[in-house]
């Protein structure tokens, strides 16, 4: 099937002479002639050539207008850009546009049945006139474009690597330098398995097969790295695959950030934040030993004159039967009568003094017990019988975030049961705390927020400061389960010295 050619130009005698060489060739077809832009694209758009051989100095319309048009409406059309300028920038210009082929007016008669039959091929064509210019043209832009590489890659400030398909560094630049301590020249064939610790450099070179596989986009790690002068440092490694035009690999990329100042910055965070834990829980324990001091001198000191004084207005009492002493005094017995009770009452609740004489587990059952009293619902407390030995401030701080919960599964749970299960596991004391209330959607981890009281949120703090922790079970309507896990105080010691 023959070329349909569409021949553009305003000249009549190029017109003739056009269609003269091109009727020659039995491949090829004029279909029409157009002497102007607005004719050039309503034929174009009319006959839908393959080929359109346009002036690019059309009287009405400037050819990259006309070239416009029409691909813009039938980007199937080739367009064979015809000049008399040896200029780059009009041929660049009609490239860019869209047209396929640009020639010399001079060099027609050897190339344009040519051309014709390459972009009928979807190929483009370059007159012998035109394709240096281009190819000058491309060169420099090659050039300002490595030059802006080469810019942007010696002065970044994260290190980069190109790296051969055998993983040695081929180039780099002096952030990478800079940070292993090493010239460019000696980072030359170098592998960065050299400067990572043998337990990263396996897990290092297994990504890097892998990347090459195409199991792999990309990977990234973090891993020490060892310097030339041997100080340690943190980096990142991002590497990733450059491939050539065909889909093969070329080469790899590597970029490596330093992240020694962020991971310091991380260290120096825990350890602040250790302190303080270990700060709020040396003002914990303060504060359990003051209200411990201050329930002693209650029951050791007033408690024990308010006996005393019961005792002596007994003993007067019985003197004063008959008289009219006997109303009075025994309104003053019944007035310390009510204060020994409040006395005893506070020095529970300040450092109920079960805790330190019988244990945790009482304690807890006292508690459960007083509960149940005062709210009215039903409290169960469970333990199996084994030892359980805590250091006596960390029995304080359990019984009183326990008894937190407890008193948060009444006020804020509306629980009618509870239960307190206290067992041994292996070398830790756990605690489960149940109950039947409304029950709550539980913050995600690391976004806990303090609600009152302890809070959810403060209790694992302390308990994570003494090497236990927290969970939460629960859901609207379906009660709540709280479990606290804390290592034995015995255990931890017989673990540690073995």
């Amino acid at each position: 099937m023959a070329i349909k050619v569409l021949l553009a130009d305003p000249h009549h005698l190029v017109r003739q002479g056009l269609y003269t060489l091109l009727a020659g060739e039995k491949d090829m077809e004029v279909v029409a002639e157009a002497e102007n832009g607005q004719a050039t694209v309503d034929l174009a758009l009319k006959l839908s050539p393959q080929v359109v051989i346009l002036d690019v100095t059309m009287p009405d319309m400037s050819s990259i207008e006309i070239t416009r048009r029409i691909l813009a409406a039938a980007p199937a059309i080739k367009i064979i850009a015809l000049s008399t300028h040896a200029d780059r920038r009009f041929a660049l210009n009609m490239l860019k546009t869209g047209a396929s082929a640009y020639l010399l007016k001079d060099c027609v008669f050897e190339e344009l049945t040519r051309a014709v039959r390459e972009v009928a091929a979807n190929k483009t064509y370059l007159g012998a006139g035109v394709s240096d210019l281009v190819i000058k043209e491309y060169i420099m832009a090659l050039r300002e474009s490595e030059a802006r590489s080469r810019a942007i890659f010696e002065g970044a400030t994260t290190g980069i690597a190109l790296l051969d398909l055998h993983g040695r560094l081929v180039e780099n630049n002096p952030a990478l330098q800079e940070m292993l301590g090493y010239s460019r020249d000696e980072l030359r064939n170098m592998s960065f398995t050299m400067v990572l610790p043998p337990d990263t450099a396996g897990s290092y070179q297994d990504s890097f097969q892998q990347l090459l596989g195409g199991a792999l986009p990309f990977f990234t790690l973090d891993s020490r790295l060892v310097t030339r002068h041997s100080r340690m440092i943190w980096g990142r490694f991002t590497v990733s695959l450059v491939k050539n035009a065909a889909g093969d690999n070329q080469f790899a990329v590597a970029m490596v950030e330093n992240l020694t100042p962020q991971k310091e910055a991380e260290e120096q965070i825990r350890n602040y934040q250790e302190q303080l834990r270990s700060l709020a829980s040396q003002l914990s324990m303060a504060e359990e030993r003051e209200r411990r001091t201050l329930a002693t001198e209650l029951h050791d000191h007033i408690g024990q004159i308010l006996a005393l004084t019961q005792i002596k207005l007994g003993a007067l009492g019985v003197k004063a039967v008959g008289t009219n002493l006997e109303g009075p005094v025994n309104e003053v017995r019944d007035l310390v009568e009510t204060v020994i009770k409040s006395t005893r009452s506070l020095t529970f609740e300040l450092s109920p003094p079960i805790l330190y004489e019988l244990g945790l587990e009482p304690a807890l059952e006292w508690f459960g017990e007083h509960l149940q009293e005062q709210h009215g619902l039903l409290v169960e407390v469970q333990k199996d019988g084994e030892p359980k030995p805590i250091e006596s401030e960390t029995r304080a701080l359990l019984f009183k975030v326990v008894r937190e919960l407890m008193l948060n599964s009444v006020k804020h749970g509306h629980a009618q049961n509870l239960r307190v299960i206290v067992d041994r596991k292996q070398h830790n004391l756990s605690i489960d705390v149940i109950d039947d209330g409304v029950g709550f959607i539980p913050a995600p981890p690391g976004t806990e927020v303090k609600t009152g009281g302890f809070g959810l949120f403060s209790i694992k703090e302390r308990l994570h400061h003494l090497g236990g922790s927290l969970q939460v079970e629960s859901a609207p309507g379906q009660g709540t389960k709280v479990s606290l896990l804390i290592p034995l105080w015995e255990e931890n010691k017989k673990l540690q010295v073995s």
